[in-house]
């Protein structure tokens, strides 16, 4: 499942749900940064594709990420962080860096990365890395607790 948000003729937003090779558009003309509190029903009649519970909670989960504000050097950060520079595949989740970096501690106010609660060493460095939402908010899909687990 994908989610993707395009602007609107008037103020509000397109929003796609893609699974496989079948899409739903809905409009949204003043979209909440959440769902939390919606339910299956009202999900289904704008997109007859979420048909189960958990359909309607993986929307949410990616709905959410529709909303997170990163610039275009945070998310080349993010996509080194977990080693998609030199894979497709995310194959670790760390990033090291002076620990006044402002990108750094922006993603970590965001709720997108953790900041090392060690002292830096001699060069001032610490270790960062991404949260779950980071990760799926980078790679655009949900991951299992396991697979980030294993990062």
């Amino acid at each position: 499942m994908k989610l993707l948000k395009r602007d609107g003729k008037h103020e509000g937003f397109y929003i796609t749900l893609v699974i496989g090779k079948r899409e739903n558009v809905s409009w949204w003309s003043s979209p909440p940064n959440k769902v939390d509190h919606v339910g299956l029903s009202y999900l289904t009649d704008r997109y007859p594709l979420i048909t189960t519970r958990k359909r309607a909670e993986e929307f949410k989960e990616l709905y959410a990420n529709l909303w997170v504000d990163a610039t275009k050097y945070q998310k080349e950060l993010m996509e080194h962080c977990i080693g998609l520079n030199y894979k497709n595949k995310p194959y670790r989740n760390y990033f090291y860096t002076d620990c006044n970096d402002k990108d750094w501690n922006e993603l970590v106010a965001k709720g997108l990365a953790n900041k090392s609660k060690k002292e830096p060493d001699s060069h001032n460095c610490i270790y960062f890395w991404l949260t779950k939402q980071g990760v799926e908010f980078i790679l655009g899909k949900l991951i299992s607790n396991e697979v980030y687990r294993e990062l």
